[in-house]
This record gives structure tokens, C-alpha cells and sequence, in this order.
């Protein structure tokens, strides 16, 4: 992964999520996206703007925790695949500094996604977020 004064701030991913089981809960999947981004001054540069994440061990953050995270998710042909997985907001573990996201696949068979990932640098400003599902779904 190339990387710029150590900062990674997109990533294309093939990602496998496991299917639920006739027998257990949805398949979950704390997915590590490597990226980081070392200059967080978003006050100084862009006043007002979502951070990275909420800094949360896996599984993530509750559906719906605030403040919705500037990291964009954007699902990748093919589609039909997206069908049944969804995907929580994005968040800072602590341990690698990273950020990740989790993925629930609510169907049968496993599923295999393509997805993108973009963190707008502080530089460049995301503008606004909401976080991705209210806490209620």
C-alpha cells in the first residue's frame, strides 16, 4: 500500500462477509480498511467537520452514535452482492490507529463485496456527515 507522509486516505477492498447461519445471527465482520490519516487538525483546517470516527474497539460503534465519521463508503459493482449485507459507521480502533468498519450480512451464502473507501483529507474538508443508520434500525 503506497502511502504519503503516512497517511493512506483511500482503499479499494474485495471483502468476503460471512451469511448467517440457519442456526445464529447475521454474519459480522470487523474489517480493517489501513486508512489513517496522521494530520487530524480539522479545527484548524476544516472548522466544523466530521472527524475520522468514533475511537471504539471492534465491533465498532451502536448504529446511530455521534459523530458521524467523514469516511466515505461507497459500494462497488457488482451489486446484487450488497443485497443483504449492510454496514456500520466508521470508527478509530485504538489499537492500530486505523479505521474500520463493520459489516453484517443478513442473507445466505457468503457474500463477496466491493467497496470503496475515501477519507477527504482535512486539507480538502468533507463538508457535512450523518452518520450512515439512525440508532434505531
Amino acid at each position: 500500500m503506497g502511502r504519503k507522509a503516512g497517511a493512506l486516505l483511500w482503499r479499494r477492498m474485495r471483502i468476503q462477509i460471512p451469511g448467517a447461519s440457519t442456526m445464529g445471527p447475521p454474519g459480522v465482520n470487523s474489517v480493517d480498511t489501513g486508512l489513517m490519516q496522521p494530520n487530524k487538525s480539522f479545527a484548524d483546517y476544516s472548522p466544523n467537520e466530521p472527524p475520522l470516527g468514533v475511537t471504539v474497539a471492534p465491533p465498532g460503534p451502536a448504529d446511530g452514535t455521534p459523530p458521524a465519521s467523514r469516511i466515505e463508503v461507497i459500494p462497488m459493482s457488482p451489486i446484487p452482492a450488497w443485497t443483504t449485507v449492510t454496514h456500520g459507521e466508521p470508527f478509530v480502533n485504538p489499537a492500530t490507529g486505523t479505521i474500520w468498519v463493520t459489516f453484517t450480512n443478513t442473507g445466505s451464502p457468503d457474500q463477496t463485496i466491493n467497496v470503496f473507501f475515501w477519507d477527504p483529507h482535512s486539507m480538502v474538508g468533507p463538508g457535512q456527515a450523518d452518520t450512515y443508520r439512525a440508532s434505531n434500525q
